[in-house]
């Protein structure tokens, strides 16, 4: 088959959650047969770690579009559409609803069209009200024009079910896979951290993150031995991201920027607790990484949170800053080793959903495929 897929920065080594998505699924799904993959990047996050990077299947397309909160995706996401209008793929596949405000343009093609709903994106606070329109009117759009609609988590899937008859579905989180711990700790030791001996949170700065207050959570959980680390950035500078670093700063916050690989690796190794303060998300991949490393974590009870099937001391009351300094406290005096690899393999594992995405494509592809119906507003 061919398949383009729409709706990502790109990847390799480009922060955010649908990025680890697609380069954890596709380079999968390129291994599964004889499939061409069309991976569309936006040029101002190509550079020399990436711009020559090379994956079994895949092709990377790379349009310049200014970064620009409001016109970056929509711009990305036209030219992307009307160039694989004419690339003759079998399957177009978009990610969350952004992008997929120009899935009728492909309406003129053979492909079928697979949406990937991540995050209901108009709730977020970075938005102004104009842009949480035109991400409402592009989830109508990218619902009632997919040929088929893959939920990465049950709670969007039940939220978007209160609005739309959708036919043709599936549930399929994000995975994360099994690392190897690094042993060593060069990385670590440039910032001035010791082993077992600071808390993360990772993430882009934006405001759902909450990072701010799990600053001042640290603060009051007054722990003289440990650090808070942040990992992470903001794709382009805002008033948020700007004064969440400076409030960082202050209160001696170490600050990473966006790392991946060894680095990244080194500091999810030797983490104590990894935090996830979030007042939104779809299903977290950040969380499931630290997982992965069986670091002992705190999320905030948001739906999207507990459906990962932590414990109870695993979570906290989202937004209270007492609350989480209290379960931070509680957490470092339990100190508690943690094993979360029976539950990552059964639930989150990367090479179960990528077989079942292909399985998607392929019913879509054949000829035989029963056709439902289109997915309508109710």
């Amino acid at each position: 088959m061919k398949i383009g897929v729409i709706g990502t920065r790109g990847f390799p080594e480009i922060q955010g959650g649908i990025e680890t998505h697609c380069m954890e699924l596709y380079t999968r799904i390129a291994s599964l047969g004889d499939n061409e993959i069309t991976i569309y990047r936006r040029k101002p996050y190509v550079n020399s770690k990436n711009k020559n990077a090379e994956f079994k299947n895949i092709r990377f397309v790379d349009f310049y579009v200014p970064k620009n909160k409001y016109f970056e995706t929509f711009l990305h996401s036209l030219f992307s559409t009307v160039h694989a209008l004419f690339q003759g793929d079998d399957i177009v596949h978009y990610h969350n609803t952004g992008p997929g405000f120009f899935i009728p343009i492909l309406k003129l093609s053979k492909a079928k069209i697979v949406f990937s709903y991540h995050n209901i994106s108009y709730t977020q606070k970075k938005w102004n009200k104009f842009a949480k329109r035109f991400l409402h009117s592009s989830e109508i759009i990218s619902i009632t024009n997919s040929d088929y609609i893959i939920f990465v988590s049950e709670i969007v899937k039940l939220e978007i079910e209160k609005y739309y008859i959708v036919n043709k579905y599936k549930v399929l989180f994000n995975g994360v896979s099994i690392p190897r711990k690094s042993e060593k700790s060069d990385f670590l030791d440039s910032l001035g951290l010791k082993k077992q001996k600071y808390l993360i949170g990772v993430g882009r700065f934006l405001e759902e993150k909450g990072f701010d207050y799990l600053i001042k959570a640290f603060k009051k959980a007054d722990l003289q031995d440990y650090k808070l680390v942040l990992v992470g950035d903001s794709d382009y500078p805002t008033s948020y991201s700007k004064r969440l670093k400076s409030f960082a700063r202050e209160n001696g916050v170490v600050l990473t920027g966006y790392i991946k690989g060894d680095k990244l690796n080194q500091i999810f190794t030797f983490a104590k607790i990894f935090i996830l303060s979030s007042f939104e998300e779809g299903l977290p991949i950040s969380l499931l990484e630290a997982m992965s490393f069986n670091i002992d974590v705190l999320a905030s009870d948001i739906p999207a949170n507990l459906q990962v099937g932590l414990n109870k001391d695993d979570y906290f009351r989202v937004g209270d800053a007492d609350d989480l300094a209290k379960n931070i406290v509680y957490k470092i005096s339990l100190n508690k080793e943690r094993d979360y690899r029976e539950i990552l393999i059964r639930k989150f594992n990367w090479d179960n959903i990528a077989l079942e995405t292909v399985n998607i494509y392929k019913n879509l592809f054949a000829k035989d495929a029963i056709n439902t119906g289109k997915n309508r507003l109710r």
